[in-house]
């Protein structure tokens, strides 16, 4: 057996990729549940303040620290 966590994408200054549209991940949740996979989107914490996962990590690569 197996379950899929769903993780949103975090906007991260100079990245090129984006966060899907809810609709987008809507419809995948909705397919993966039409072949009986359990799936879980999980929450986005942090993001307000830019402490999400991979946001930390770019703030700091991108400040210069001498």
């Amino acid at each position: 057996n197996s379950h899929v966590n769903l993780i949103p994408l975090n906007p991260t200054p100079g990245s090129k990729w984006t966060a899907s549209r809810r609709e987008d991940e809507a419809e995948f949740v909705r397919i993966l549940e039409s072949y009986g996979v359990p799936v879980t989107v999980r929450d986005t914490r942090g993001r307000e303040i830019d402490g999400a996962c991979g946001q930390l990590a770019a703030a700091e690569k991108g400040s210069s620290t001498n």
